[in-house]
């Protein structure tokens, strides 16, 4: 026995077990614009088997929170995690809070936003994009939710980018990305001219002259960068602004910290644009009235309404607007929107709309 046991301990010593001998757990994160996002980008962790260690031996906790407005999806072998827009790792599957130490949670932070980085586009004022995207040149366009990408040429535009698509499959696909039809719904996009990523938003309705023969394109379309206006004004249109911001991976923060007022108009820009993944985002899974598909068009009207009522955790804001339906006719009512959060150290949530009476004109 005992001569086996050397045997044993010499055929050992002649091939030692390393670390490399042993798969290495590698951590994954995903980043995406939305839970909807059929786009996303994911970076694997250099090193990944020290932090996998020290992510999977931190200690958990039970928990009834929900991640606040997720930025990445983290993946450690078969286990999954979500880290949030506080800096927070949540293992759904267990209904656990993962307590990294400092250390740990600074690391992750690091590489979340590494991957935040190579997902997402710069903010970059119009004034500055200009000077790389200038007359007469190239870019490719990703459609932020689909990832679906064309080809473009910027010929003209001083407020912003007036563009054309290269060819006739470049139109198609930009076609394809509003369903088959022509339209002014705004959608966050990525410029990509040369090594550089720009955050930018276009709408879908061919106007004006065109100048690229065969592409199948009647006109031009825009493309707004931060700062950019339209040709009627001389501010920033809203629903630009805010799919620049989604582009940028910026519109988490802007909801996390947002007041009950700048919440509301950001609920009735998402829901011109028909953006369900930004009202999600504000409404965290409360029902609505109405579908966002049902509504054309919607804007906020003047007139007067009932105070608001802003409280440290509840609020009440009325708002008069006007929209259209798919079926036809406009309609004007007051909405009142009811918002809440579960202490003054938390963000605010949309938790319901209460359509009142049709309004007088």
């Amino acid at each position: 026995m005992f001569r086996g046991l050397m045997c044993a301990l010499v055929f050992l010593l002649a091939f030692p077990v390393t670390a490399s001998a042993f798969p290495q757990q590698l951590v994954t994160i995903t980043v995406a614009a939305s839970s909807k996002s059929a786009f996303s980008t994911t970076l694997t962790v250099e090193d990944s088997g020290r932090l996998a260690k020290q992510i999977l031996r931190s200690p958990a906790r039970k928990t009834s929170q929900k991640p606040e407005l997720p930025r990445a999806k983290i993946a450690i072998g078969k286990k999954r995690f979500v880290y949030d827009s506080l800096s927070r790792l949540f293992e759904p599957s267990h209904s656990r809070m993962i307590l990294l130490s400092g250390t740990v949670s600074r690391e992750l932070e690091h590489w979340v936003t590494a991957a935040e980085q190579k997902h997402f586009g710069r903010f970059l004022a119009w004034e500055l994009v200009r000077k790389d995207f200038h007359r007469m040149s190239y870019a490719d366009v990703i459609d932020l939710e689909t990832g679906q990408r064309f080809r473009v040429q910027r010929r003209a535009g001083s407020r912003h980018a007036d563009v054309q698509p290269l060819t006739k499959e470049d139109t198609r696909i930009m076609k394809g990305i509003y369903q088959g039809k022509w339209s002014w719904k705004r959608r966050a996009i990525l410029v990509k001219v040369g090594n550089n990523c720009y955050a930018a938003s276009m709408h879908g309705m061919p106007h004006g002259a065109g100048a690229i023969k065969g592409n199948d394109f009647p006109g031009h379309f825009c493309i707004h960068f931060a700062g950019s206006t339209t040709h009627r004004r001389n501010v920033p249109d809203p629903s630009h602004s805010l799919m620049i911001l989604k582009a940028a991976g910026k519109l988490p923060q802007q909801l996390m910290t947002a007041e009950p007022h700048m919440l509301v108009e950001y609920f009735l820009t998402a829901a011109r644009e028909q953006d369900t993944a930004i009202l999600d985002m504000m409404t965290d899974g409360a029902a609505l009235p109405f579908r966002p598909d049902e509504i054309f068009w919607l804007t906020r009207v003047g007139g007067e309404t009932d105070p608001d009522d802003v409280h440290l955790v509840t609020a009440k804001i009325p708002v008069r607007v006007s929209y259209l339906t798919k079926e036809g006719g406009e309609r004007k009512e007051t909405w009142l929107f009811h918002l809440e959060r579960s202490s003054f150290l938390e963000r605010w949530k949309i938790t319901g709309i209460t359509r009142g009476e049709k309004a007088d004109d």
